[in-house]
């Protein structure tokens, strides 16, 4: 079930997210008991994109109020998923189950066993997804899982490996996602020298900081994106039209730098420094309001206003819609009814920004299973079993054509919308680029200043 539903989860993904990118996926060994232990910002999501991204087979844990279902419980059974009794569900419940630290002792000896069998178990130490600007306190249960199998099971060579999990804008489809893979922990050493659950955890919580964005509020993680996003593109040179945006890695190291430096400027009760990082951030957020004002993306500033780059642009993508338009209409043609569906009905009463995505998917992977056997019975009653079979097998690379295309088209409006502006208008152009100078060198004044 795992190896068929895989393809199913990474085609579902992709169709959702325009991109998953991974970095330090090197670090997770290829075999031997590991804990990928991974923040929880996203719901269903977060486990969906660990699996899809892993170089092996990996195992869940998962809280156990999800099994209240029988049906459920038996498709989460069958996929190896270990139920966690959690404190705040058994409170909420009202069971004196929620102050006694036995409640999962059978989960403790089902995790010791899949690590005595060399597996790989993911876990989510929060204890629960949320939409916070920062981690949440970890839970005790990984430092104790991790030292139950080792000293009960006697299983060796234990590692835990810390997964950030960074989405770009986690609710929005075509949005991108960032895994982050962090140095791995080897528990066998830290046993060795009798190191406690409070340390154990305090040293995944320090690695798992490290791969993750952590502010002190929603307006500061707000801020630092809008600031870090502009810079991220104004210092890293655009690529090809359709993979012209920056890469989130960049805007993440970026976001992380200007974080730094700010915790410096208060540290330092320096009032001149103070007032220009204020001015600064000012200044990025005056120039963002105006490209707002006029339509315009950041990744365009630069272009060029010249007739003929305008018109190889203009050949270069009525060359390409020729080609790519007829196959994205096609699977628009065939999913438009079921996707808008599955995000009509995800949307309906949602309370939180991790509820649209696990929702989208959950109703899309539904919807669009049974409309391929709609669709397809009727071609094999119109047409044949072989027609039927050749329809269906169009269905996945035309949707996935459609959307890769969605997004190139996207971006080409932006350009030719940006041409346009700049032909009109030069003087607009020249203003917006002498702008972009004077935000690239405060930049670097202001962190030659904080680093003295």
């Amino acid at each position: 079930m795992y190896a068929l539903l895989l393809p199913v989860v990474r085609t579902a993904l992709g169709w959702y997210y325009r991109s998953i990118t991974t970095t330090g996926l090197e670090r997770i060994p290829r075999d031997g008991p590991v804990f990928l232990a991974v923040n929880h910002p996203n719901a269903l999501v977060d486990a969906l994109v660990i699996g899809a991204i892993a170089p092996r087979r990996v195992g869940f844990t998962a809280k156990a109020t999800i099994f209240a279902n029988p049906l459920a419980a038996r498709f989460f059974t069958a996929m190896g998923v270990v139920p966690l009794r959690r404190a705040a569900d058994e409170a909420r419940q009202g069971s004196d189950a929620a102050h006694d630290p036995t409640r999962n002792s059978a989960s403790f000896d089902a995790v010791a066993e899949a690590l005595a069998r060399q597996s790989a178990i993911v876990i989510f130490p929060e204890g629960k997804s949320h939409d916070d600007p920062h981690m949440a306190p970890l839970r005790t249960g990984l430092a104790r899982m991790t030292m139950h199998a080792a000293q009960q099971y006697g299983v060796r060579n234990i590692r835990i490996v810390p997964i950030g999990l960074l989405f770009e804008q986690k609710e929005q489809p075509r949005s991108r996602v960032l895994v982050q893979v962090g140095e791995p922990i080897h528990v066998d050493a830290l046993l060795a020298d009798q190191v406690q659950v409070a340390t154990l955890t305090s040293i995944v919580t320090e690695r798992l900081r490290a791969v993750t964005l952590n502010f002190a509020s929603a307006e500061d993680a707000e801020r630092l994106h809008t600031v870090g996003s502009t810079l991220a593109a104004l210092l890293e040179p655009s690529g090809a039209l359709g993979d012209d945006h920056t890469s989130l890695g960049s805007t993440l190291a970026i976001v992380r730098r200007l974080d730094r430096g700010l915790q410096q400027v208060r540290e330092r009760h320096d009032p001149v420094l103070e007032q220009r990082a204020i001015d600064f951030e000012a200044r990025v957020r005056a120039f963002r309001t105006e490209l707002e004002t006029r339509a315009l993306d950041v990744h365009d500033v630069s272009i060029s206003a010249n007739f003929t780059p305008g018109v190889r642009f203009a050949v270069r993508e009525l060359l390409l819609a020729a080609v790519l338009a007829p196959v994205g209409a096609w699977g628009r043609l065939t999913h438009t009814v079921p996707i808008q569906l599955a995000r009509r009905l995800a949307l309906h009463n949602v309370t939180a920004r991790d509820e649209p995505a696990m929702k989208t998917l959950v109703a899309g992977l539904v919807l669009v299973l049974a409309t391929y056997a709609i669709q397809g019975a009727a071609v094999w009653w119109l047409a044949g079993p072989w027609w039927a079979l050749l329809f269906l097998l169009t269905l996945v690379p035309s949707a996935g054509s459609d959307l890769r295309y969605g997004d190139r088209m996207r971006r080409a409006r932006a350009r030719m919308r940006a041409y346009f502006t700049f032909r009109r208008d030069p003087s607009l152009q020249r203003a917006l680029l002498a702008d972009a100078d004077v935000i690239r060198r405060d930049a670097g004044a202001l962190e030659r200043a904080l680093l003295g």
